[in-house]
Parts: C-alpha cells; structure tokens; sequence
C-alpha cells in the first residue's frame, strides 16, 4: 500500500501484515494446540478469559475462538479500550470482581 504526503513531497510504501496471525503461528510452534483443544472441548471443564479491555483481546479471540474453537463468551473484555473501559488493567482479584463472580470465587 502506497501512502502519500498531504503535500505530495513524499511517499511511502507500507505492508500492513496481521500480528495475531503472527502471534498464533509462534504459539503453535510452542504449545500442542490439539492437546489444548481436547482440553477445552471435554464437558467437565470450562474457562473464561479475561481480558480487561487490554491489547490482549484479539488475540486471545484469535487463539480460543478461531483456532480452538471455543465460544465468543470465553473471551470476555476482549475489546481495547484506551482507558480500559474505565477498569483497572491489573488482573487480580481487586480490580476483577466480574471475573471472580463468574468463577464463583467471591462465596
């Protein structure tokens, strides 16, 4: 893709390539994602993963949703947000309380 100065004085080439696409790819060569997958798919088990409105989430959909084939409700907070939506970005039991209802820690 070519982008040009408002101006005309100059212009650049720019090759846009997908980093969760990246990212996933080295993953794979690191972790049994068919191992992960019988994992998650066993009905005796179930996860969430929260995000927290960070830069994580798509690549977290990218993983669980597209390559392992879990549901969307997995990834929860996985759009980013400048000012995390409001939320705190440190993942502790503090600043998750959602999280923790869902898992049922907070009885």
């Amino acid at each position: 893709t070519s982008v040009k100065a408002a101006d005309g004085s100059a212009e650049v080439s720019v090759e846009v390539i997908s980093s969760t696409e990246n990212h996933v790819n080295l993953l794979k060569t690191i972790f049994d994602f068919g191992a992960i997958k019988t994992l998650l798919d066993r009905p005796d088990f179930s996860m969430v993963y929260d995000a927290m409105h960070g830069v994580n989430g798509p690549y977290a959909k990218k993983v669980f949703v597209d390559e392992l084939g879990q549901p969307e409700e997995v990834c929860m907070n996985a759009v980013p947000k400048d000012d995390f939506n409001g939320g705190h970005a440190d993942p502790n039991l503090t600043y998750a309380k959602e999280l923790v209802a869902i898992m049922g820690l907070n009885r």
